[in-house]
C-alpha cells in the first residue's frame, strides 16, 4: 500500500520513489515511460506521480541526459511597437518547428543588444536546459555582440548579420527588393519611391540597397528614400508627403504596415491606388490580401523558415555541420495595388 501523498512546494523524483515505495531508478524509469518495470509497480509509480503533480525538471534532464529537447530563441521585447509583423511570424514559425520535432521553445527577450544584456539572456537559456539558441538579432550592431558572447551552446541567427560568420537562416532581402522594383518598372514607371523602416535595423538597410541596386542597374532616377519605423502611422505620415508629388507614381515600402498606412495617405489626399499610385509591400502579413486594394508584396513562408532554422540548430546540437547561410526562396505575390502607368 502507498503512503499518503506528502505536500511539497516542487516534488521531486526522489519524492515521488518515497511515497511509492521503489527506488529513484524505478521511478526515474515509470516516468521516462515505464519499460522494464512490473506493471503493477509501473502504476502504482504512475499513480503517486499523479497525486504529487510531479513534472521533470528540464535543467536535470539536461545535465543527466546532455540534451535538454528545447531550444531557446532570443529576441527583442515583444511590447515594441516598432517590431514589425514579420519578426512575429518568425517567432511562431519557429515555435511550429519545434513543436513538430517534439521540442520546446523558452524565450528570452531584451530590451537592448548590448554584450551585458544578451549574455545574461544566453545564460538564462542555458540554465533552462535549452540544447542550442537561435537569435532574432535585427540590428546592424548585432555583430559584435554576437562575436562577443562566452558560451559553449550551438548558436544560430535568423538575420543577415554583416560580419557575423555563425551559422544563418534568411531571405535574400535585397534581391526580394529588387524584384519589386522590377515588377514596378515593367509597368511603365519611370522610378519607385521608398519608404524605408528604421536605418538601424539590419533588413531595413538590405531592403533599402536592393530597391537602389535595381533603379540603378535599370538607368533610373534614385529619389531620396523616406525613414519609417514599421508602423502603418509612420507610413501615413511619409504617404502625406509623397502624395504632395504628382511625379510619384509608384512607392515600395519596407514592411506591409507601412504600406497600409501609405496606401490610406494617398487616398485620403486624393490620389487613387493603383489608377495614379501603384504601391507595394513586403512580408504578405496577415490581412494584406484584403487591403483597399489589395497589396501587392513579397512572401516568405514563415514555417519554412522556421523548420531551416530549427533544423540548422539541432544538425549543429547533434554534432553535424550546418550551411553557413541558408537562403530562403522569397516569392513576389502581385495583387491589384500596382497597375501599369496610365498614360493618359
Amino acid at each position: 500500500m502507498t503512503e499518503k501523498p506528502v505536500s511539497v512546494v516542487r516534488a521531486t523524483l526522489t519524492d515521488v520513489a518515497r511515497v511509492a515505495g521503489v527506488s529513484r531508478q524505478t521511478a526515474s524509469r515509470v516516468a521516462r515511460g515505464g519499460e522494464n518495470v512490473n506493471k503493477r509497480t509501473a502504476a502504482r509509480v504512475r499513480r503517486v506521480i499523479k497525486d504529487l503533480g510531479y513534472r521533470p525538471d528540464p535543467i536535470a534532464r539536461a545535465l543527466s541526459t546532455g540534451r535538454g529537447h528545447s531550444v531557446g530563441l532570443l529576441t527583442h521585447q515583444l511590447t515594441d511597437r516598432q517590431m514589425g509583423l514579420g519578426a512575429i511570424s518568425i517567432m511562431i514559425g519557429v515555435e511550429q518547428a519545434a513543436a513538430e520535432l517534439g521540442l520546446g521553445v523558452s524565450v528570452a527577450t531584451f530590451g537592448s543588444f548590448d554584450r551585458v544584456t544578451v549574455q545574461e539572456g544566453v545564460d538564462r537559456l542555458a540554465q533552462a536546459g535549452c540544447d542550442g539558441v537561435i537569435f532574432m538579432a535585427p540590428w546592424v550592431s548585432a555583430a559584435e555582440t554576437l562575436c562577443a558572447l562566452d558560451t559553449s551552446l550551438p548558436m544560430l541567427a535568423t538575420s543577415e548579420v554583416p560580419d557575423y560568420d555563425g551559422p544563418a537562416v534568411h531571405a535574400d532581402a535585397a534581391r526580394a527588393a529588387g524584384d519589386v522594383v522590377d515588377h514596378l518598372l515593367s509597368l511603365g514607371h519611370a522610378t519607385v519611391h521608398h519608404v524605408a523602416g528604421p536605418l538601424d535595423w539590419i533588413s531595413s538597410r538590405r531592403r533599402l540597397a536592393g530597391w537602389e541596386s535595381a533603379l540603378t542597374s535599370a538607368g533610373a532616377d534614385v529619389p531620396e528614400p523616406l525613414s519609417g519605423d514599421w508602423t502603418a502611422k509612420s507610413g501615413y505620415d511619409a504617404g502625406l508627403r509623397l502624395a504632395q508629388d504628382p511625379s510619384v507614381t509608384a512607392i515600395f515600402s519596407a514592411n506591409d504596415e507601412m504600406a497600409l498606412g501609405v496606401v490610406y495617405a494617398l487616398t485620403e489626399s486624393g490620389r487613387r491606388v493603383p489608377d495614379d499610385v501603384s504601391v507595394a509591400g513586403y512580408d504578405d502579413a496577415p490581412g494584406s490580401d484584403y487591403f483597399r486594394p489589395p497589396l501587392t508584396t513579397i512572401r516568405i513562408d514563415d514555417a519554412e523558415y522556421g523548420r531551416e532554422a530549427v533544423a540548422q540548430l539541432m544538425l549543429q546540437v547533434n554534432g553535424g555541420t550546418p550551411a553557413p547561410t541558408t537562403i530562403l526562396p522569397h516569392h513576389l505575390i502581385i495583387r491589384a495595388s500596382t497597375a501599369r502607368l496610365s498614360t493618359e
